[in-house]
């Protein structure tokens, strides 16, 4: 059977709190914990006299996030992204699974869709970037670190992969966190959870609705402040965000994001951030992610194709989008 459709509404402006952040009162069973590479968050409610054990379906979904943040993160040295980055310029070719098949694939979309602004190859870039505080960049080493980067370049044979020239890495972090979200939603749906809330730093999906059949309230994060720009009413839906604020550095006398323009090496120049609405996360957190990656103008024209509930931030503070439409529409 398939899920109930999506829904969504605002409630105003929230004077605290961040994506994520439940407002609904006393869930059954709440955790926090790590996950992903950051703070997680799941909230589990028994409905309609449902006899759940909830703690066990807490350990299962744990149990999933941990299997996929092994698998996926390109910390873990025996992951299948850091076997495939390790195999660079080597020759060997890795054999990948349906799963990470699905998941390349996606990238490889995103990748055309975007111009080549959306590329799981740019990791490289990174060496050429220091954004602590006292950071800058080597614009030498920016220009030779770009023959290192290009979804283009990936050999394969069948279902197995290759990077071509040491160096090289693939990173599923963009894409990764927003999948988990999808994979513990599928799984509590099987396990006949009626009302559940997960969040993966900052990234959120819903089963139903929260305590007493209200929808689960989440905060859209402010991104010059504490606190958030506004509360999303959410119901069988997910909203991710991505941003260009959390790390920044000034260099030449300009200040920079962090979001690079794999195709330059340099800084993108876009939305302060992107919020985006669907019924599943991973397509959520695609979109917000390749609309930070296109100057604003591109980034509202991106949005609007994609077709989806969002919220624009502009390096002004300006907000623009349906969901701010909303937030501006009288009571």
């Amino acid at each position: 059977m398939a899920p109930p459709p999506p829904h969504w509404s605002t409630s105003g402006a929230a004077p605290s709190g961040s994506p994520g952040v439940l407002t609904d009162p006393s869930p059954r069973l709440e955790q926090d914990f790590k996950s992903m590479g950051g703070p997680a968050r799941l909230v589990l409610n028994s409905t309609h006299g449902q006899k759940l054990d909830l703690e066990n379906i807490a350990k299962q979904v744990r149990s999933l996030l941990e299997a996929l943040e092994a698998r996926y993160s390109r910390y873990r040295v025996e992951s299948i992204v850091s076997v495939i980055n390790q195999r660079a310029g080597s020759g060997v070719f890795t054999e990948v699974d349906p799963e990470t098949q699905a998941l390349l694939g996606l990238a490889g979309r995103l990748w055309d869709a975007s111009g080549g602004l959306f590329d799981i190859t740019s990791g490289p870039l990174r060496q050429a970037w220091d954004f602590r505080a006292e950071g800058g960049a080597d614009p030498a080493q920016i220009e030779s670190t770009l023959a290192l980067v290009g979804w283009e370049q990936i050999e394969w044979q069948g279902s197995s992969l290759h990077l071509p020239t040491p160096g090289m890495e693939i990173d599923l972090g963009g894409l990764a966190k927003e999948y988990a979200a999808d994979s513990a939603i599928s799984l509590m749906r099987n396990l006949k959870v009626t009302s559940a809330m997960i969040e993966l730093a900052g990234d959120v999906a819903t089963i139903g609705s929260g305590d007493n059949s209200v929808p689960w309230r989440v905060g859209i994060r402010d991104p010059d402040i504490a606190g958030s720009l506004c509360t999303v009413q959410l119901s069988n839906a997910a909203i991710a965000t991505s941003g260009n604020y959390a790390r920044r550095v000034d260099f030449e006398g300009k200040q920079y994001g962090h979001l690079l323009n794999p195709k330059t090496g340099w800084p993108v120049e876009g939305p302060t951030s992107v919020s985006a609405l669907d019924s599943h996360c991973l397509t959520a957190g695609a979109v917000a992610t390749v609309a930070c990656l296109h100057a604003e103008k591109d980034a509202r024209a991106w949005l609007e194709r994609a077709a989806l509930p969002w919220l624009m931030v502009s390096s002004t503070g300006k907000l623009s989008g349906p969901i701010a439409d909303q937030m501006a529409s009288p009571a």
